[in-house]
């Protein structure tokens, strides 16, 4: 009888499954290698895009507001001049300062060609429905102690509510708000700056006056003097950069409000017509002495600097970034250099800069 015998089986070795497994191993490290690359490009992209939109954003807010600078005090004879005031709401006088379109404060550090800290940067305009023009007064002298104007014109154009301010060559100019026009007595060039209450023209609501002091102007006007109506909600911005954010603070309000993060740096200079022929000859940080100097201000150039969010590993930045290039022509300009520490050169940066136009101060009436 034959007997028949049953093939052998055969299975994996020991050596075929550990050549496996470190294919597999190989496989999965390749695999998850491209996925780390991947990732981080991934979060350098979104980071650097987030940046580059906060950036974009806060150039334009910046710009929207410089374009509308100066409206309804565009003159020679006000701008530049000391705005002094009373705020009732705090029971204590206004910090006295320049009265102008755009006011650059340098950074500490900052100088020509060397961007330390980041600048500060104040815009001013008014929202009168009536164009700029202002009146004359009419009385030949005031008191300190008057809460009124007499002017040479009827009140066309003023409300109840409007901010005002009165300047005067050579003299301090106070801003207040009007309480009643025309007053009690029926005298319709009289402008009341009363400390107490009007009604909104608008909504019938009585309101309190805010920068009227119960002790009077405290400024003695003559007829020198002209009364500039910046309407019911003036504007008198200032922008910051604080903690990686640009922040925008009105005046009169205790803290600044944030609006775009990544923002780590921001650089201003005037742009100045040295020659008065309506052109802007040269950019420089020089903060003007007076009026006739403020007057030849025509616009501002600004830069500013978004970074990302991602600290990287490696240094992908250089040592120093230049904001805006030297020019040796007309308009001159030295553009600011901004020093990156070995920490900051971890983030990648991207510079944002214009030339604005003040248009008010271009079309100012004379």
């Amino acid at each position: 009888m034959t007997v028949q015998r049953r093939g052998t089986s055969r299975g994996l070795s020991l050596v075929e499954l550990l050549v496996a497994a470190a294919i597999g191993i190989i496989a999965s490290l390749a695999i998850f290698q491209v996925f780390a690359v991947f990732e981080g490009q991934k979060r350098t992209t979104t980071s650097g895009g987030e940046a580059q939109t906060s950036g974009t954003l806060s150039l334009y807010t910046i710009e929207r507001d410089l374009r509308q600078a100066g409206y309804g005090f565009n003159t020679p004879d006000l701008v530049g001049c000391t705005l002094q005031g009373w705020d009732q709401q705090v029971g204590a006088a206004l910090t006295p300062a320049p009265f102008v379109p755009a006011l650059i404060t340098q950074g500490a550090g900052s100088s020509t060609g060397v961007a330390g800290s980041p600048d500060t940067l104040t815009v001013a305009y008014g929202n009168g429905d009536a164009l700029g023009a202002p009146l004359a007064i009419l009385v030949g002298s005031l008191g300190v102690a008057d809460d009124f104007i007499k002017t040479v014109n009827a009140l066309y154009g003023f409300q109840p509510g409007d901010h005002v301010v009165i300047a005067e060559p050579g003299k301090p100019c106070t801003l207040a708000q009007v309480n009643q026009t025309p007053p009690a007595t029926g005298d319709n060039t009289r402008l009341n700056l009363q400390a107490g209450t009007y009604v909104n023209p608008s909504t019938g609501a009585t309101l309190n006056t805010r920068y009227n002091n119960p002790a009077g102007l405290g400024t003695a006007y003559t007829t020198n003097g002209k009364v500039y109506n910046l309407g019911p909600t003036p504007t008198i911005k200032t922008f910051t950069v604080q903690n990686g954010q640009l922040l925008s603070q009105a005046f009169g309000t205790g803290a600044g409000v944030p609006n775009f993060d990544n923002i780590v740096q921001l650089q201003a200079q005037y742009g100045k017509d040295l020659n008065n022929d309506g052109t802007v000859d040269a950019f420089n940080e020089s903060t003007p002495a007076n009026s006739t100097e403020w007057a030849a201000v025509l616009a501002l150039r600004i830069a500013v600097v978004a970074r990302s969010s991602l600290y990287e590993k490696d240094e992908v930045s250089p040592a120093t970034i230049r904001l805006w290039d030297d020019s040796a022509t007309p308009p001159t300009t030295t553009g600011p250099v901004w020093t990156l520490t070995s920490d900051e050169r971890h983030y990648r940066y991207k510079v944002f800069q214009t030339v604005v136009p003040l248009r008010n101060m271009i079309w100012r009436p004379y």
